[in-house]
């Protein structure tokens, strides 16, 4: 049986912020600029990618067995943030609470579960001092600073609202 999470961590966002550059220093998955190697992250983890026609998702038959599901149709930016999106599920909605069985999650709601999710996402692909240093050295233009981490600019404009540099 398969058991669809929806209960939010506890870990307030400040707390999920500093767990994700956390687990991303402790799988050494930072190169010198701060990009986050997922591939890698994935294969220490024992997780797999697939690609299909189904929806941006997460399926979790065991620790360390997992699959997260990506569209054919999304740019290879948009798949590094829905990766690193259900990360933050399997580290924050299923490894934190210590579930032990089978779990989806799946994406495109707003509630506080999707939102820890997206928030670990930003803090693993974007961690915040090497994000700041970029911000600064290329004067807040997103574009620039989103292609060292393999982003967005949306995404890089998000983090630096919300790590108070705009």
């Amino acid at each position: 049986m398969t058991r669809v999470v929806k209960e939010p961590s506890r870990l307030s966002l400040t707390a999920i912020r500093e767990y994700a550059e956390r687990i991303g220093e402790h799988y050494d998955i930072y190169d010198r600029a701060g990009t986050a190697d997922l591939q890698a992250l994935l294969q220490k983890l024992g997780g797999k990618l697939a690609f299909g026609e189904s929806k941006e998702s997460l399926h979790v038959s065991a620790p360390g067995n997992f699959t997260i599901f990506l569209p054919l149709v999304t740019s290879s930016r948009r798949d590094r943030f829905t990766i690193a999106h259900e990360l933050g599920h399997y580290f924050l909605h299923y490894l934190h609470p210590k579930l032990g069985e089978a779990a989806s999650f799946g994406r495109g709601e707003r509630n506080s579960v999707e939102t820890q999710a997206n928030v670990f996402a930003s803090s693993l692909l974007m961690p915040e001092q090497e994000f700041t240093k970029a911000w600064k050295r290329f004067d807040g233009d997103s574009y620039r600073v989103a292609k060292i981490f393999e982003v967005s600019p949306a995404a890089a404009d998000v983090r630096a609202e919300v790590l108070r540099l705009k």
